[in-house]
C-alpha cells in the first residue's frame, strides 16, 4: 500500500484504517506493507498504523500524529455584501458548525471533547500497532512532524527505502522469489500528458479535441515542443523513488 497524503478527514482514514486491519486479519499469511512516499502525516501516518511493517523513505514527512478541529466563520463577510444566513436549530450544539457566528460556550466544549475523544483513541491505536507504552507514544506524538529517518529511530517505522524496498520486503514476506516480477497497480489511473496539461491550464480534463491536438507531438513546431518541454522539466529533475514535497505555491 502506498501512501502519499497529509492526512485530512478522521472519519475517512478510520474507515480506511478499519477496512485494511479487516484485509490484515481475514487472511494473517497475507502480508500487508505500507510503503511513504512524500507526506504520511496525521491520517496518513493514521492509515499506514494498520500494517506491520511500514517503511519511509529518509525524508518523508511523517508522524503528526494528533488532531485539531475548528471553523471559519463568514458570517460579517457575507453581511458586508447584504447576504443573510438564517438557520433552524433543534438542539443545544446543533449548530456547532455553523458558519454564520461563533462557537458558542457549550459547542466548544463539545468540539473539545470530540478532538480529545479521537486523538486519544490514535494514540492508543499507535501503541498497539508499533508495540509501544502509550506514555511513549505520548512524547511522539502531540501534532509533532518527523523525517522518516527521525521516525524510524524512534519505533513509528521499520525500515527505509522506497516503493523498491516495500516490494522487496512485501516479496520476502510473501515467500516470493526475488527475482520474480509482480504488477504494481496504481490507483486512480495515470493520467496521459496532454491530460494533465489540460487540467493544468483550463482547470479540467474534459476538452477531448485538446487533448487530441496535444497528443500529436509530431506536429508541434520548434517553439511549441520548446514550450511544452518547459512546462514538463520539473519532471525530469528527480529521480524515481526520491521524495518531494510539494509546498504552497511553489515547486
Amino acid at each position: 500500500m502506498r501512501i502519499d497524503s497529509p492526512g485530512g478527514s478522521s472519519i475517512a482514514s478510520d474507515v480506511i484504517w478499519r477496512e485494511l486491519t479487516v484485509t490484515k486479519n481475514e487472511k494473517p499469511g497475507r502480508p500487508l506493507v505500507a510503503s511513504m512516499s512524500d507526506l504520511a502525516a496525521s491520517g496518513g501516518y493514521y492509515v499506514a498504523m494498520a500494517a506491520p511493517l511500514i517503511v519511509a523513505q529518509p525524508a518523508t514527512l511523517t508522524g503528526s500524529i494528533g488532531i485539531f478541529g475548528g471553523k471559519f466563520v463568514t458570517g460579517g463577510a457575507f453581511e458586508k455584501i447584504g447576504a443573510n444566513i438564517e438557520g433552524v436549530i433543534i438542539g443545544r450544539n446543533a449548530g456547532l458548525e455553523s458558519p454564520d457566528r461563533p462557537f458558542t460556550e457549550s459547542e466548544r466544549q463539545k468540539l473539545r471533547e470530540q478532538i480529545g475523544s479521537f486523538y486519544k483513541g490514535f494514540v492508543e491505536k499507535v501503541a498497539a500497532s508499533r508495540k509501544l507504552p502509550v506514555e511513549r507514544v505520548e512524547e511522539l506524538a502531540q501534532g509533532r512532524v518527523w523525517t522518516g529517518a527521525q521516525a524510524h529511530g524512534r519505533g513509528l517505522v521499520d525500515a527505509l527505502g522506497g516503493l523498491d524496498r516495500a516490494i522487496a520486503l512485501a516479496k520476502e514476506r510473501a515467500g516470493i522469489a526475488p527475482e520474480t516480477v509482480v504488477e504494481v497497480v496504481t490507483y486512480p489511473a495515470r493520467r496521459t500528458l496532454a491530460e494533465l496539461l489540460i487540467e493544468e491550464l483550463t482547470g479540467g480534463g474534459e476538452d477531448r479535441q485538446m487533448e487530441a491536438v496535444i497528443s500529436v507531438l509530431g506536429g508541434l513546431r520548434t517553439a511549441e515542443l520548446r514550450a511544452l518541454g518547459m512546462l514538463t522539466a520539473p519532471a525530469r529533475l528527480f529521480n524515481p523513488g526520491e521524495p518531494l514535497a510539494l509546498m504552497p505555491y511553489g515547486f
